[in-house]
């Protein structure tokens, strides 16, 4: 994504997305798949998303540090665990691009009005 189409007021939503959490096409679709449908595991989404499990789980673990998701971990009866990843709300993610649009505009504004040419 070019902040050029952003600027220029040519973005879509999903473009804004992917440019503020430097997401790919296929992370925001796990993102959209979880906010969706709830919780998945990796092994659950994989073959939903015909890919391998290690490239879901690294999308998966994108989304959870760029603080889109988050992970549970649940035990296992007769023993072990297993992690279950869920989205944040569509609503939390519109209040973060809302706040990361204002913290970006008023920078900018500070940045202009401390503009010098000397």
């Amino acid at each position: 994504m070019e902040p050029q189409k952003i600027l220029a007021g040519e973005a879509s939503c999903k473009d804004i997305v992917k440019c503020i959490y430097r997401l790919t096409d296929f992370e925001l679709a796990i993102y959209k798949r979880l906010a969706k449908q709830g919780p998945q595991r990796a092994d659950d989404l994989a073959p939903i998303m015909k890919k391998d499990r290690s490239t879901v789980y690294r999308a998966l673990q994108k989304l959870v540090s760029s603080g889109l998701a988050f992970r549970d971990t649940r035990s296992i009866e007769r023993g072990g665990y297993y992690h279950v990843y869920t989205a944040v709300s569509p609503d939390q993610l519109k209040d973060s691009l809302h706040k990361c649009a204002d913290d970006w505009f008023m920078n900018m504004n500070k940045a202009i009005e401390d503009f010098d040419l000397a």
